[in-house]
């Protein structure tokens, strides 16, 4: 079953990540917060459009039209305790019926979030190297009798290791520290005994796709780190890391996450639509 649910997580991502760098690519030349607004803005108007498909609309109308009266006659009664407080219990037991009215909606829009968000994070949260900018490359193995075998990192022209392989058994490591001096995307190749596993690394002063983690460890680091596929159970290689620097983004002047970017310009679109769309919120 495990087996099964990367080899379909693994599917997913194999399919969407062609068509974000289809539409990310008209913004390359741009800095990346302009890609990160368009999709922030084309995933918040779907997002509310979902949530319109998906939930009970008329009775969310209803409900709210309530809780509005119920607001007003807080505003106009206020002297009179007994009436406020029967208003109040009202707005509450309204809250909660919406809140439950929306908990199914809210789970559905989850599953194309999280899937928005690992794409985003391949692209945003990490930058390639620049020329001649070290790097620490670390594979993970199952066992730490693993680190007793032949150890290799091979590498391509434009790529320089810089120290031997350093084994840390306690936490079943070995790492190596490198330098891009070419850009480009490049090919490793991790040698453990008989297993080799490869993983790629991207040199350049252009944002686009940075894998940092190629996993085996199972369906949520397969999720989590798309544009490489996971790494087989029976290899003895776990996992290979490269610890890029995070990639800047400014947002009217400010420095800015890309999660927060992504949460926020989401927010204000969608609701800023939901009239247009006709969408209760």
């Amino acid at each position: 079953m495990r087996a099964l649910m990367v080899a379909l997580v693994n599917l997913i991502n194999v399919v969407l990540t062609p068509i974000f760098d289809v539409i990310c690519w008209p913004f390359r030349a741009l800095a990346p917060v302009w890609a990160l607004t368009v999709i922030s803005f084309a995933s918040g108007i779907f997002l509310v459009w979902l949530f319109g498909k998906t939930s009970d609309q008329d009775r969310i109308h209803e409900i709210r039209d309530r809780i509005r009266g119920n607001l007003i006659g807080v505003r106009l009664f206020q002297h009179d305790i007994g009436v406020v407080l029967s208003l109040q219990g009202r707005i509450f037991g309204d809250t909660f019926r919406f809140m439950r009215l929306a908990l199914v909606p809210l789970v559905i829009m989850m599953v194309p979030v999280v899937l928005i968000m690992t794409q985003l994070n391949l692209r945003f949260a990490v930058r390639p190297l620049e020329t001649g900018e070290p790097v620490l490359v670390k594979a993970l193995v199952r066992d730490a009798t693993a680190l007793d075998r032949p150890i290799a990192l091979d590498v391509p022209d434009g790529v320089v290791i810089e120290t031997p392989p350093v084994k840390i058994r306690s936490t079943r490591e070995i790492a190596w520290r490198l330098r891009v001096d070419r850009p480009g995307d490049h090919a490793l190749v991790v040698r453990v005994g008989e297993d080799t596993i490869e993983k790629r690394i991207a040199g350049g002063t252009r944002w686009g796709s940075v894998v940092q983690l190629r996993s085996g460890r199972g369906m949520l680091d397969t999720l989590l780190y798309p544009g490489e596929p996971p790494i087989a159970t029976s290899l003895s290689i776990e996992a290979i890391e490269i610890a890029y620097p995070p990639l800047e983004m400014h947002l009217l002047g400010f420095s800015v996450d890309w999660l927060i970017g992504f949460f926020v310009l989401s927010m204000v679109c969608g609701f800023a639509f939901k009239g247009v769309l006709g969408v209760e919120v």
